[in-house]
């Protein structure tokens, strides 16, 4: 198997992750069938792409199966009933194709809206799956259910399920231990030829509106003119790539070739006299076209830049196989493509039409606010609400490239009107006049940017904000600026806030000094991109150049970041080398020239221009100046035993962070705490940065000091009084292993939190990721929630990470699956049938040696079996990190015995008041409790006595621990003496394992027997630890025990020193 796994049998970054490969295969195994045993040969598309389906999500396989069903019942209703009516015959041919395509529509409106989510949330409740977390739960395709169902039609139901049901498996079988596992096949990035509107049905009705419109005409058309397509959907898939003109033309130029391609194998000697009509002309068309594809992957996958190559395959995994097939068949190419084409084009604007009424009729939802709406609406972490934190963001926000399909250039209509803006806003800001806010805020608007006011600081002018509104498109690049009306000092200008970092955040503290009236900061940056188009300098349609001239009249101060200059060097540009009065505070040991400054731009020379220049530390260090200290330092200790229990405090509700306040999180105290972030902040600032843009957004960095096996350690949390309100926190350890560990449902999945920390802590591992969001945020996990703090923590870590051995482990948990027959369950996204498909990493990780081998001996897998469905990550932290490559990722489910050992029963504080074990003290050390007395190494063997006597005591302990019967624990609580063995136990609890525990000791003379035992939901997997005083490492091995929760017991005697005292 070890010569198959490297295989490489399809071509990169086309075929090997696509389900064409799947279709090809169902195709053959569906003919030979025909063959054989005389099976119809329809449906030709369901085995290839429902094996798929149920070895990528066997959920989702049984969904369609199940809407199938539903389907040709419904279909079968509408039929039987019509025709008893008298209105309609039974449904026959096209119309009764089109009326499955109907009645598959309805299902699947009434299952994702209804049926779908009411069945996933009973068996989340009964069975603690995670379907609505997950989103696990759902059909896909947009064909796959109304030809399954047309297909156990034309058979009805046995035998249809049957002949369905054979080349699924057969298919399911070669995919899945096969091709998956022998080749380079891959099901983890899977492409769709659908895409978005395969897998998301609400999101997509304009698609269904024209399939069905363009079904409908094709039965129609077929009737009344004759027109044959092979089948009513070839046109009706055909119509949704008039969306995409060049789509529809590669389905075209494949048809075309496909024709000259099989007329020309079927014109070879031998093959001319065979019986190739029928199936086998479909499978021969079928299999010249996956040859094409596949040359073409081979040819050109991985080449060109930017080029997808499946963007050059026909639209559809047949249509252009079954077009080409009926143009053979009608020996005419005109008279079917135009047909089809006009039918599709038809249907195609026909579709659009009525969904665009139906679109003005489609009810609006109430602008009025109900009394919870504003909770509902939770504010974001308040990043621009003061000038320093609204400079941030547009440094985060600025483009540096065309990415997501919006060009940088602006339209000269949108440029024009922004000069105009600016024109009113410069009159605006010389008068400090309110009485034109609302013709301004009027203009703004209608360019996509909003004006608003600032918090009111006591002692300071008024400040506003003139801003992009981000509503989902993307940004266009305009400006981001700070306006002071009434203020009479300079205008200050930030043309490249990315690449001359941190010069936009520096602009809000230089403005304070020179009472500027204004701060603009560029909205494109594409120096670093090495792209001319965008930059302010060198550009003259930009934003920042339409404000820059419309503000001619004011003194403007270019700040810019020179790295060149040596700390203290800092250069102010003139004209004529001489400072204006009004810039005297800018900084007053800067030195004054007239010459030039490295890459002046266009704009150098104009009058009233000036241009400051320094170094990124200068910089920096200005800004730091007056910010915040860095909070409180704590101990590791402190750190992780905040972790090991859930807050008592009401939970602030979970802001929804914008997105450029995701950015700045991520890029700017993230990723500087881990080591990495931009030149623009020296090394040694870098911690006190992210402190002061996380005092930015409401949020505290607190050093983590006797953090082992690193110099620096970090925790970015809430700030005091408002636990939850980021819904995420980050533990750091610079330069610590090549390994992360993410919680993302610590409240749900009690336990997982606990067991990470103690994994963060022997593992060494470079960041802990968690979540901390109350009830009503969105769960960080769930597919497409990608705006948390939690997803902007995971990005940071996942680059900083090595790429080769870096590793990502996200820990969940599961209950109620005793089949599953293990305490940890591996998923690495694609299951793993043979130990030679393990990750090496992994395995050395979780092996009895390795840091996380404590866990336990029984590991598992996912192979994909059925006890194991709704077990995969789905998560969008498992998308980014395979779609962007790097540090791998894999998720270990801990089962509920496992997560147990980590969680305190419900009701221990309460029991232990009831049977007067009430705790001594609030919190109590139970290493310090365990190695009291100065134990030493026994001198003789412990008597026979005070085995039995201890052997009592630990069992009635441990029958607590298991059973949680009060009653043995009011047992343990009259312990007494008994002849010359003392007996005692009392309780305590452990700030730093959030955990209550008890104390069990006998004693006869010197010799005593001690034992710690955690209360916990699940008694510890793991054996008690047998420890004797004086053994060397014996502090060491205590503390480890205590970590893992296990039970310790340990035996010694009172020297003779001690008992003295």
């Amino acid at each position: 198997m070890a010569l198959f796994s490297t295989l490489t049998l399809f071509p990169a970054y086309s075929l090997d992750t696509s389900i064409l490969v799947a279709v090809l295969v169902g195709v053959l195994i569906l003919a030979l069938l025909t063959e054989t045993l005389g099976w119809v040969f329809v449906g030709l598309v369901v085995p290839g792409y429902l094996a798929s389906v149920f070895v990528i999500h066997p959920e989702a396989g049984a969904t369609v199966v199940a809407e199938s069903l539903l389907t040709y019942g419904l279909a079968l209703a509408l039929s039987s009933g019509l025709s008893r009516t008298g209105a309609w015959s039974e449904f026959f041919g096209r119309d009764r194709f089109f009326s499955i395509v109907l009645a598959s529509v309805m299902v699947r409106a009434v299952s994702e809206t209804w049926l779908l989510p009411v069945f996933g949330r009973w068996m989340d409740d009964r069975w603690g799956t995670s379907f609505i977390v997950d989103r696990s739960l759902h059909s896909i395709g947009l064909v796959l259910v109304p030809l399954t169902a047309n297909a156990l039609w034309k058979l009805k139901v046995r035998r249809g399920l049957w002949q369905v049901g054979v080349p699924v498996a057969l298919t399911y079988a070669l995919l899945r231990f096969v091709l998956l596992p022998a080749t380079n096949l891959s099901f983890s990035s899977l492409e769709l030829m659908y895409e978005d509107v395969a897998q998301d049905f609400l999101s997509s009705p304009k698609a269904y509106i024209i399939l069905l419109t363009t079904a409908f005409l094709a039965a129609r058309f077929n009737l009344k003119y004759g027109w044959d397509f092979n089948g009513i959907l070839v046109p009706a898939l055909l119509a949704l790539t008039w969306l995409e003109p060049l789509k529809l033309v590669a389905t075209l130029a494949e048809v075309l070739l496909l024709v000259v391609a099989a007329k020309a194998v079927l014109s070879v000697p031998g093959l001319r006299t065979l019986n190739l009509e029928g199936p086998r002309k479909t499978v021969l068309v079928f299999c010249l076209g996956f040859g094409v594809k596949w040359i073409i992957g081979w040819a050109m996958g991985g080449r060109i830049p930017g080029l997808k190559v499946t963007d050059l395959f026909g639209f559809g995994y047949l249509v252009p196989t079954l077009l080409a097939v009926k143009i053979l068949q009608k020996q005419v190419v005109a008279r079917v493509l135009l047909a089809t084409l006009h039918t599709s084009l038809a249907g195609f604007l026909i579709g659009s039409l009525a969904g665009f009424g139906l679109s003005l009729i489609e009810p609006r939802p109430a602008t009025a606010l109900t009394a919870q709406a504003p909770r509902e609406q939770a504010p974001g972490l308040g990043l621009d609400q003061t000038p320093l934190g609204l400079m941030a963001m547009g440094r985060a926000t600025a483009r540096e490239s065309d990415a997501g399909g919006v060009s940088l250039r602006l339209k000269h209509g949108d440029l024009r009107a922004y000069s105009a803006l600016w024109n009113h806003v410069d009159t605006w800001l010389e008068t400090g006049r309110m009485e034109g806010m609302t013709a301004l805020r009027t203009q703004a608007v209608s360019l996509g940017l909003e004006l608003r006011a600032l918090p009111e600081v006591e002692g300071v002018p008024a400040r506003f904000a003139l801003v992009e509104r981000v509503d989902g498109e993307g940004k266009a690049g305009w400006d981001t600026s700070l306006l002071v009306p009434g203020a009479k000092g300079p205008v200050l200008e930030v043309p490249r806030p990315l690449t001359e970092a941190p010069s936009a955040e520096a602009a809000a503290l230089l403005c304070e000094r020179v009472h500027c009236r204004a701060i603009i900061v560029s909205g494109v940056d594409s120096r670093r991109a090495g792209l001319v188009l965008g930059d302010a300098l060198s550009q003259s349609e930009t934003p920042l150049r339409h404000a820059h001239e419309a503000l001619s009249s004011r003194e403007r101060v270019q700040v810019r970041v020179d790295a060149s200059l040596k700390p203290g060097q800092v250069v102010l540009h003139t004209r004529d080398g001489k400072a204006p009065e009004s810039l005297a505070a800018l900084w007053p040991d800067a030195k004054v020239t007239s010459a030039a400054p490295p890459e002046p731009g266009d704009t150098w020379g104009e009058e009233r221009l000036s241009v400051l220049r320094a170094g990124p530390a200068d910089l920096a260090s200005l800004v730091l100046a007056q910010a915040p200290a860095l909070a409180a330092p704590m101990t590791e200790r402190d750190a992780l035993g905040a972790l090991m229990v859930t807050p008592e405090v009401a939970r602030t509700p979970t802001a929804r962070p914008s997105d450029s306040e995701l950015l700045v999180l991520e890029q700017q105290v993230a990723a500087l705490l881990l080591g990495g972030g931009t030149a623009g902040v020296p090394v040694e600032l870098r911690a006190r940065w992210a402190g002061t843009m996380a005092a930015l957004m409401g949020l505290r960095v607190h050093p983590v000091t006797d953090c082992a096996q690193a110099k620096d350690c970090w925790w970015v949390t809430d700030a005091e009084g408002t636990t939850g309100r980021l819904g995420a926190g980050l533990l750091v350890r610079q330069g610590g292993s090549p390994l992360a560990l993410e919680v993302p449902s610590p409240l749900r999945e009690a336990g997982t939190l606990p067991v990470a920390a103690e994994l963060w802590h022997e593992a060494g591992a470079t960041a802990l990721v968690f979540a901390t969001s109350s009830d009503d945020a969105p769960h960080p996990a769930t597919f497409g929630e990608l705006r948390t703090a939690f997803q902007a923590f995971h990005q940071a870590v996942h680059r900083a990470l090595p790429k080769e051995h870096g590793q990502v482990l996200t820990l969940r948990g599961f209950s109620g699956r005793p089949s599953v027959n293990a305490d940890v369950l591996v998923d690495v996204g694609n299951p793993v049938l043979t130990p030679a498909q393990r990750p090496a990493e992994l395995e050395r990780l979780l092996s009895a040696s390795g840091p996380l081998g404590w866990l336990g001996q029984r590991v598992r897998y996912n192979d994909g079996a059925p006890e194991l469905t709704g077990l995969n990550d789905a998560s969008p932290q498992q998308v980014f990190s395979r779609t962007f490559g790097g540090a791998k990722l894999a998720t270990l489910w801990l089962s509920e015995p496992l997560r147990g050992a980590f969680v305190g029963p419900r009701l221990a504080a309460e029991e232990l008041a009831l049977t007067g074990l009430t705790p001594e003290e609030s919190r109590e050390s139970p290493e310090r409790a365990l190695l009291a007395d100065r134990l030493v190494a026994p001198s003789q063997p412990v008597s026979a006595a005070l085995k039995e006597h201890f052997a009592e005591l630990t069992a009635s302990a441990e029958r607590y621990v298991a059973q949680q019967n009060v009653h043995d624990l009011r047992a343990l609580s009259q312990t007494k003496r008994v002849g010359n063995v003392s007996r005692q136990v009392k309780s305590g609890f452990s700030a730093e394992h959030g955990l209550p525990f008890l104390l069990v000791e006998a004693r006869q003379g010197q010799q005593v027997l001690r034992a710690i035992y955690f209360l916990q939901q699940h008694p510890s997997p793991l054996e008690r630890a047998e420890l004797t005083a004086g053994d060397a490492g014996l502090a060491s091995a205590v503390d480890v025990a205590l970590r893992h929760r296990r039970p310790v017991v340990l035996t010694g005697e009172v020297s003779r020193e001690e008992a003295r005292r």
